[in-house]
């Protein structure tokens, strides 16, 4: 069994895991990872690794089902929101070959995208989120019915990884902010209350979330998870489940949630690995079994919650040292 992670970057930990998970398997296998750069760290933690061109470049596809074939993968595995869209765009083309992406649908990961696509699909489905709007004009009608104040959360409506996030105060400062902003500014109810993070793991095989990990985030570092603890609510796994059964999700996923005044509120989905999900795989919640079994044709049996309440996960930064003298 061979997985190849696309656009592995800094994703170390997670080589390293679908690795431990595949060599403790009988049917054995191999991690192959790509990058556009070979400062990419986790390139160097593979069983072996390909120097692609940037995914917008023409023959991208191909290059990537030609590795495939080489190296005989059985499942490709995106990591960012981009490569996501495009390989669950594409999917045929890798099923094609007997290959699994590890993708949700594609109207999927575009509503998940569109962060106020997601907020209207929550209102419609009756899931508790946060007041949000989209633009100055809508803000202020709504600030005027007395359904949002200050302080508000500002943010790209197709953003990721916290770039362009703020929080705002004053409606001049807000004002600036949009006016500033080309592709729409999504404003969101400022939430005074507990953040917390869920990596659920969708079954390829039943479509039902078979795994639900849930921790509560003590601090954020580059829209990361840098330091967490696990936490255990079956109010907050039935929400959850919830949530999951109005898309068609698939494989890995990272949900965003608040706690105001004791009310879990549903912020943000991403359909892939979370930043934060080694805390997970650490707790014995282990994705790449999941799939590894999933690609051997088997559902997984439902183990939500099955974890440890109050394990810490405290991240801290590493390198790695090779010889070469690349673009110096």
């Amino acid at each position: 069994m061979n997985i190849l992670i696309l656009s592995c970057g800094t994703r170390n930990k997670l080589v390293r895991f679908f690795k431990e998970t595949l060599k403790n398997r009988p049917e054995g296998g191999n991690v192959i990872v790509t990058d556009c750069s070979e400062w990419a760290p986790a390139l160097y933690e593979a069983d072996a690794f390909h120097i692609v061109p940037r995914m917008t470049e023409p023959g991208y596809l191909e290059h990537i089902l030609d590795i495939c074939k080489k190296e005989k993968v059985n499942a490709v595995l995106p990591l960012f929101e981009d490569e996501l869209d495009l390989i669950a765009q594409n999917r045929q083309m890798f099923e094609a070959e007997g290959i699994v992406p590890v993708v949700s649908e594609k109207e999927t990961v575009a509503l998940c995208r569109d962060k106020y696509l997601f907020y209207q699909h929550l209102v419609k489905n009756n899931i508790p989120a946060l007041p949000t709007c989209l633009g100055l004009e809508e803000f202020d009608a709504m600030y005027a019915a007395g359904k949002m104040d200050f302080p508000v959360f500002v943010k790209p409506v197709n953003g990721c990884g916290s770039v362009g996030i703020s929080k705002v105060e004053d409606r001049e400062l807000l004002e600036i902010l949009c006016r500033r902003s080309e592709d729409g500014l999504l404003i969101q109810q400022f939430a005074d209350g507990e953040e917390l993070g869920a990596d659920i793991y969708v079954d390829l095989k039943s479509q039902k979330p078979t795994a639900i990990f849930t921790k509560k985030k003590v601090r954020m570092r580059a829209g990361e998870t840098e330091k967490s603890v696990s936490v255990k609510d079956e109010t907050l796994f039935a929400l959850i489940e919830k949530t999951v059964l109005t898309l068609k999700l698939a494989g890995p996923v990272d949900m965003d949630i608040f706690k105001v005044n004791g009310q879990y509120f549903i912020s943000e989905i991403n359909p892939r690995f979370g930043g934060g999900y080694p805390h997970a795989y650490h707790c014995n919640v282990k994705f790449p079994e999941l799939i590894a079994e999933n690609l051997c044709g088997r559902e997984n049996r439902c183990a939500i919650g099955e974890y440890e309440e109050g394990i810490c996960m405290m991240k801290y930064s590493d390198e790695i040292v090779r010889k070469g003298s690349w673009g110096v």
